[in-house]
């Protein structure tokens, strides 16, 4: 079931904008087309979703993946639940398909799913830009407050891929290729332990990128689907295989952690949360969403700015610039508007310049309620 906030239709802005007769006229187009609304309502809705402010309403909830023997980048994909998938992501009609609609990540965590204790222990992760490929060969950092992993997103395209039958030696993988017979176990069905599986995601004979989406055993041959296939598809398994794979966009986006995680032990669940790219309008009818309708006058302020670009009249055309500017100042309290909550990621000094001070792990709050010594 879908839920929007946005009940406004871009048609409903439209009308507003006609309203003022020296705009009219760049509205009032033929009636087969849409443009320049179509244009104009991307151009501010891109200009909204451009500020770097995680606005709320925009985020996006990304598919869980979980860590693999020695394997460091992560092609996006939503699973079926029977593969570890959360359920209130898996949606029937996305399973297999790519990540598509990520422009940039903000935060997350990751739990020690294989662990039996409950609550499941987890370790902050954070967040960046670009991170180096590594090896399987890195020290964990445990201490309380260090985040356990970095992790960014990447194209699929440029994420690195296993070859199947490869040797272990001098391939872009560092090794863990599958091979025939190889078994490849569920993550979550091992207790507290994360299996030796080879690399989830390779690239077949005919240069799709596949990702693993049913464990099992590899047969005598390696699985591959028809050149230039659709993501989603099902790629034809090994001759004996118990495997499935499945095709994933190379433009969609995928993640790369850091450090690489071991052979066998634990395994992670990664629960990460992104801003969604910016919506793109094709129809007036298309309501605003995700923009809620409190933020409406904003939007509606923007359109009618951008309007004054397409002015086929000098004067008006001349007044754009001022009109986008005080728009932009606008759309600033917009932001304050959402920031009116205080702020949990932030820097805390280690120490104070003149000796050690209360560190962030000396905080008062449930996980650690005695006060500092003094």
């Amino acid at each position: 079931m879908a839920f929007s906030l946005s009940t406004v239709k871009l048609q409903d802005i439209v009308d507003i904008a006609q309203t003022s007769g020296y705009l009219a006229p760049n509205l009032n187009v033929p009636q087969a087309s849409s443009q320049p609304a179509l244009t104009i309502a991307n151009d501010v809705m891109s200009a909204i979703c451009a500020i770097p402010f995680p606005w709320k309403w925009n985020e996006l909830k990304i598919p869980p993946f979980y860590t693999n023997s020695f394997q460091q980048d992560y092609a996006g994909i939503y699973l079926p639940v029977a593969s570890g998938g959360d359920p209130t992501i898996s949606i029937p009609s996305l399973v297999g398909q790519s990540i598509m609609n990520l422009s940039w990540l903000e935060r997350g965590i990751c739990v020690n799913v294989t662990n039996t204790s409950e609550p499941k222990p987890w370790k902050a992760v954070e967040v960046g830009r670009s991170l180096p490929q590594q090896t399987g060969s890195q020290y964990l950092n445990t201490n309380f407050n260090a985040p356990l992993y970095l992790v960014n997103w990447y194209p699929n395209y440029m994420l690195y891929y296993g070859t199947w039958g490869a040797s272990n030696t001098g391939n872009s993988t560092f090794g863990n290729n599958p091979v025939s017979g190889s078994v490849y176990t569920n993550p979550l069905s091992v207790t507290n332990a994360m299996p030796s599986n080879p690399i989830t995601q390779i690239r077949d004979a005919n240069g799709n990128f596949l990702v693993i989406t049913g464990y099992g055993t590899e047969g005598t041959t390696a699985p591959v689907a028809p050149a230039s296939s659709a993501a989603g598809t099902i790629a034809t398994p090994g001759a004996g295989a118990t495997t499935q794979w499945t095709v994933v966009d190379p433009s969609g986006w995928g993640f790369r952690i850091v450090p690489a995680p071991s052979q066998t032990g634990v395994t992670w669940q990664f629960n990460l949360v992104g801003q969604m790219a910016p919506t793109r309008f094709t129809s007036l009818s298309q309501t605003l969403a995700p923009l809620p309708d409190e933020y409406e006058p904003y939007f509606r302020q923007g359109f009618i700015a951008q309007c004054h670009r397409y002015a086929p009249e000098a004067k008006i055309k001349a007044q754009f610039a001022q009109e986008w500017g005080l728009w932009l100042r606008a759309v600033m309290e917009l932001r304050a508007k959402d920031a009116r909550e205080q702020e949990e990621y932030s820097f805390v000094p280690g120490r104070g310049i003149t000796g050690y001070g209360q560190s962030n792990a000396q905080r008062l709050n449930p996980q650690w309620p005695f006060p500092p010594t003094r």
